[in-house]
């Protein structure tokens, strides 16, 4: 089960087996010929040419448009240059924004290349052409043009490149000082090089990319604009009315729900709500000046601002009143102002430093919001999620019926990204589960006809009663068909899951006259105010009585003094006072916050809220989110680029469709670079290029999707242990198995023997033992806690509560620990696991073998190894293997002398990564993995626990390097590495300089302090660190099937509707300053690839573009316990591993550790020791690849 917290990063797990992805760009100073598909992918050089290319829905404007604040500019508002705004606004069409095709094409007409010298061409830098008006535009110079799937999208005709701009001037500037991230040095030139689609647009040019000839026609609100940032302070005010007693329950409205009020009650902040943008904190961003003011909720007489409505009601005396009428006081004062033009300023610049800052300026973070202001006032539903995701209830959306009450949507989230000489947006979809408040979701034929048809909180119930198991009698009673009111509320009494959904669900009340006060006075009409549910009554609304006064059933009647209160059922109330016949009288009803018991029926639900607690349909929300490329570009064009046009460009045009004049998906260069060879013991795999499938006409040709996607049979392993290694199988339960068990496990065995030979490994099986009761220790009642007095309080004794219950090892565990503490040399410990999704034994296992007794295992889940599939047994021997310091297979010779310096000595390699809170409050862990071989097979590494929690940088890295150095020492006749390659994953971009000088400065001193030592002369090798976002918004989609490579031969550039694997990006996106690229290195099985985002940001080995990405594409193919390649270098997947086992470890023996330290908490230590929650791993196991 995952919870919803994994949900925002959702595609990251659903492509986590399958990603793909592609990057690049083809220098323009290459010597070679130019064939005919390289060049079509440049651009016109000529001026005059590219001035004849029609855009779609471009209009040039003659006049600035400008706006003035009426309200605003009396009290001191700036004016400011920007496009009209009138009263109603116009809602993008979708459809006439993209076009897509509903249906895709099958194979297609294959693109006829011919191999042929062109001069290369300069990119065009206004870049905002599209497909030209006339029919059949032979968009890249190819007979074929792109397939059928994408004939009506609208694909710029130009790949974005404005590198040639950097010619002549704009040298890299070198970083001052030993520990500096330093910047490109050149671009990528080998591969075949293809155009590709991506998910970003173009906000801008750089104002130092842009000249008199090229400027483009946009002068929308955020060119030149001045931001007025707000301080908020919120506070929860006295009551008004003196009361008697203290008020039941505090005042808790939250900050959104106050702003939102203040917004509809204040004129001026009523109109220029779209340009007003708050951060969920203490902070309002606004495009127009505000006076600073101190307002009260509901009472705003406190400075001369205006109220939207002039309307102030009589409101006699109270003594007691309600939680309502408690005023909030909110103080509004400015800070700061933010100018947005230094988001377009030093595009090209080469300053690294310069860029770090720019990507963590405020200011673009201060247009993101804004953006997200104008998104929100769009005519259709959206969502706002966490800030920054926006969920759009429409027809152009896709939703699916999920869990208990509940729906996935897609929605979409938007960053800002700096590239070279331009501002790019980058759009992608997300899904998150909601709540269902609609009877049709979207993509229900239904729904656009029926979208806003009536639907209650008692047809939710309804619906929720239907989708339990009817199997399932704790969840729901027998289901017949016909639901009756007394199924319902057993359902609601026994179900304790929607008990979890509806406390605190959010809820409107419809039988409230908004437009009546509560004396019956006519009013403005009002927004409906939302209320939880904080539970349900015992008595249905039939049964349920309470005390009213006659006038309050009745407008007609006048209220006295001397009226006495009548006794009446919540059933006749709501037909007397709201002329309501209830359909379900006999059902219990919601208890709201301020409301009192209110009937389900009367009741609906307030729209995009998330559901809450743990997603347990995981395989739904995988297939829901994976989407393949044209499905996920066709979703976001739907989604987001409608919102992004209306947001960004001048009001005017956005009333005019298409409404596509200017922001769509950038095309963009990118290369295909070659696979490596795999190299077995007596045999390689290679992939060769051929025609996208070419295998259709002749079998024996390989398919495209080979490519990085190999199979093991025929093949042995390079290495394996040289003995008989002794198999030690325990199968492991809490329970007592059936009888026959063992001798299915004695077979099972004994066929996973003979699978594994196929491949080298040698293993003979011991007898197995059965190990029951087997669980992770339980906190029990301490006997000693029960001391002094005959019994527990109210029979003459005294509980003492000064210590706490003890932990008690199960039976299971003693009678496995005898085993393990008898291990014997060339034996390997199987545990089979009777239970697979226990990780709770899972982690416990581990801490004793790996920590505690240092023994060689593997673990592997009964219900999937009985099935003695040799697929599963070969890929745990895989594992197992490396665990025995084997190898399994490793790249051709030609390669390896890649990573060798020049005297044959192998490169360290390295991989460091960060997990954080192991447990609740505790401290991140850090681990690094590191080669000692020339083989890059092994990956042994070691672990700390961080100083605190969250801590990212790795500041005690330096002593995690010393074992790994004498390892390498002992593997290659005493000498020490003079080369070494770091990869380090999970660092932001605005922290690349943290890394630079806290870990690589550590560890370069570390290595000259402990290698100086090991080899008794001065050591200082060089050091490349190399960052990895592995998780990150990029996205490509192909479009060509087929492609020319280096040789002039047609190959293909497409594999499972996903771009290539070996497809690098270095430029159109990437930095303007800093050594980065992205790299597609697998086949994507499921939906659409990730690239993997790579930023060298330091380089003592001073790698060219092209060896370091095939390099790190080889480390994709390196990975041991795969027959695929990977999404990122091997080296950062076992650092990752390595880390998640240190957290397994960490958390099997917390509670125990922490138990004890409370037993004992007169130590004077006033945390609890680091050696103790996470000791280091079994001297016995340290060198090797134990957490594989």
């Amino acid at each position: 089960m995952v919870d919803n917290s994994l949900i925002g990063n959702l595609e990251s797990l659903t492509i986590r087996n399958s990603d793909s992805v592609s990057p690049t760009g083809l220098s323009q100073e290459t010597s070679r010929p130019t064939t005919r598909n390289e060049s079509s992918y440049r651009l016109h050089e000529n001026e005059s040419e590219s001035k004849k290319n029609t855009v779609r829905g471009k209009k040039k404007k003659k006049n600035k448009s400008k706006e003035s604040s009426d309200d605003a500019s009396k009290n001191g508002t700036i004016r400011r240059k920007s496009p009209k705004k009138k009263d109603k606004e116009v809602a993008v069409e979708n459809k006439k924004f993209i076009s897509l095709n509903e249906t895709s094409s099958g194979d297609g007409e294959e693109i006829a290349c011919e191999t042929k010298k062109k001069k290369s061409l300069i990119a065009d830098t206004t870049l905002r052409s599209n497909i030209q008006e006339k029919e059949n535009v032979d968009l890249i110079g190819q007979s074929g043009g792109l397939s059928d799937d994408f004939k009506n999208f609208n694909i710029p005709d130009k790949a974005f490149d404005l590198v040639h701009l950097q010619k002549g001037q704009n040298k890299v500037e070198e970083p001052l000082g030993e520990y500096k991230v330093k910047g490109r040095q050149d671009y990528g030139k080998k591969g075949t090089t293809v155009d590709i689609l991506t998910n970003h647009v173009l906000l801008a040019l750089g104002k130092d990319t842009e000249e008199s000839d090229n400027k483009t026609n946009l002068d929308p609100w955020w060119r030149d604009a001045m931001i007025f940032s707000y301080h908020v302070d919120f506070k929860a005010s006295q009551p008004k009315y003196p009361t008697q007693k203290p008020s039941t329950g505090s005042f808790q409205t939250k900050k959104y729900e106050i702003l939102e009020s203040l917004f509809e009650e204040d004129e001026t902040l009523f109109k220029y709500k779209d340009r007003i943008a708050f951060n969920g904190e203490d902070t309002l961003y606004s495009h127009v000046r505000l006076e600073e003011f101190t307002l009260f909720e509901g009472c705003w007489a406190v400075s001369n601002k205006k109220k939207k409505h002039a309307y102030i009601p009589h409101l006699p005396h109270k003594s007691n009143p309600p939680e309502d009428d408690l005023p909030s006081k909110v103080t509004l004062k400015s800070n700061a102002t933010i100018p947005l033009k230094d988001i377009y300023d030093g595009t090209i610049s080469r300053n690294t430093q310069e860029q770090e800052s720019k990507m963590a300026g405020t200011e673009k973070h201060v247009l993101l919001a804004l953006m997200g202001a104008k998104f929100l006032q769009m005519t259709d539903p959206v969502f706002q999620v966490n800030g920054n995701k926006f969920f759009i209830f429409n027809e152009h959306t896709k939703a699916k019926p999920f869990q208990l009450g509940g729906y996935l949507m897609h929605g979409f989230t938007v960053s800002l990204r700096y590239a070279f000489g331009s501002v790019l947006l980058n759009a992608i979809n997300v899904t998150l589960p909601f709540i269902k408040h609609s009877k049709y979701l979207p993509g229900d034929p239904r729904f656009q006809d029926n979208h806003k048809a009536p639907y209650t909180l008692m047809d939710w119930l309804i619906e929720c009663y239907q989708q339990t198991d009817p199997n399932n009698v704790a969840k729901r009673p027998a289901f017949n068909g016909k639901v009756t009111s007394n199924d319902l509320n057993l359902f609601i009494s026994k179900n304790t899951e929607l008990q979890n959904l509806t406390k605190g669900l959010k809820v409107y009340c419809n039988h409230i006259q908004y437009d009546v006060d509560s004396y019956g006075q006519k009013k403005p009409s009002a927004k409906m105010k939302p209320k939880q549910i904080k539970g349900f009554s015992i008595e249905s609304a039939r049964v349920y009585k309470f005390k009213v006064k006659p006038s309050d059933l009745d407008n007609n009647i006048a209220k006295t003094n001397y009226e006495r209160d009548i006794s009446i059922t919540t059933e006749t109330y709501f037909l007397k006072k709201y002329k309501m016949v209830l359909k379900y009288p006999d059902m219990k009803m919601a208890y709201l916050d301020k409301g009192g018991y209110v009937p389900l029926e009367c009741l609906t639900i307030v729209p995009g809220q998330k559901l809450k607690g743990k997603v347990y349909d995981e395989n739904t929300v995988i297939e829901f989110a994976a989407l393949r490329p044209t499905d996920k570009f066709k979703m976001i064009s739907a989604l987001a680029l409608p919102l992004i046009t209306k947001a960004l460009k001048p009001e005017e045009e956005t009333k005019q469709p298409p409404c596509d004049s200017y922001y769509q998906f950038l095309r963009i260069p990118s290369r295909i670079i070659d696979a490596p060879a795999i190299k077995f013991q007596n045999s390689q795999i290679c992939y060769t290029d051929k025609p996208f499938n070419a295998s259709v006409v002749d079998k024996t040709i390989p398919n495209q999707e080979t490519k990085g996607n190999w199979n093991l049979q025929g093949h042995r392993f390079i290495s394996t242990p040289k003995d008989l290694i002794t198999l030690r199988v325990f199968f492991i339960t809490e329970s007592s198995p059936p009888s026959k068990t063992g001798q299915e496990i004695f077979l099972t065995v004994k066929k996973f023997i003979v699978d594994v030979a196929e491949h080298g490994m040698k293993f003979r099986a011991e007898k197995p033992v059965l190990i029951q009761n087997f669980h992770a220790p339980r906190q029990e009642p301490d006997a000693n806690s029960m001391t002094r007095g005959h019994g527990m309080r109210g029979k003459g004794g005294r509980f003492n509560r000064s210590r706490p219950s003890a932990y008690k090892i199960s039976d299971g565990e003693n009678k496995l620990c005898e085993e393990l503490s008898n291990a014997k040399e060339n034996s390997y410990f199987l545990f089979i696991l009777a239970c697979g999704d226990d990780s709770l034994t899972y982690n416990r296992l581990k801490y004793l073998a790996d920590l505690k007794y240092g023994v060689i295992n593997s673990c592997l889940v009964w219900d999937k190894f009985k099935k003695k599939s040799a697929q599963y047994n070969v890929n745990a021997c895989m594992k197992m293997n490396l665990k025995l310091q084997g190898i399994n297979h490793c790249l051709e010779e030609k390669d390896l002398n890649l990573l060798k310096d020049s005297n044959g000595l192998p490169f360290m390699v390295l991989g460091a990564d960060v997990t954080h809170y192991p447990e609740k409050d505790q401290n991140s862990i850090a681990s690094l993995v590191a080669s000692f071989d020339n083989h890059f097979a092994q990956f042994p590494g070691n672990y700390l626990l961080q100083s605190s929690p969250g801590e990212e940088m790795i500041s005690g890295i330096g002593n995690l390097i010393g074992d790994r150095l004498k390892l390498y020492k002992k593997y290659n006749n005493g000498k020490l590495p003079s080369k070494i390659l770091f990869y380090r994953d999970g660092v932001s971009e605005s922290q690349f300089s943290q890394v630079v000088q806290i870990e690589v400065r550590a560890l370069k001193e570390s290595l000259r302090r402990i290698g100086s030592n090991l080899r008794g002369s001065p050591y200082n090798p060089a050091i490349t660190t190399v960052a990895v976002v592995k998780r990150n918004q990029v996205r490509f989609m192909p479009l060509f099937k087929n492609g020319i490579n280096e040789q002039g031969e047609t190959c293909a550039v497409q594999s499972m509707d996903n771009v290539m694997p070996g497809t690098v990006v270095d430029r159109g996106i990437t930095s303007t300053a800093h050594f980065d690229f992205f790299l597609q290195s697998q086949q994507s099985l499921k939906g659409t690839g990730v690239p993997g985002h790579y930023w060298c940001i330091y380089d003592e080995n001073e790698f060219t573009s092209d060896l370091l990405q095939y390099i790190t594409h080889c480390f994709c193919y390196l990975f041991g316990r795969s027959s695929t390649s990977i999404k990122v270098a091997s080296p950062i997947y076992y650092a990752d591993l390595l880390c998640e086992r240190a957290a397994q470890l960490f958390k099997a023996n917390f509670a125990i550790v922490k138990n004890e330290y409370e037993k004992n908490s007169r130590h004077k230590t006033p945390i609890l020791p680091a050696n103790n929650l996470l000791p280091p791993v079994n001297e016995n196991i340290k060198d090797i690849m134990y957490y594989i």
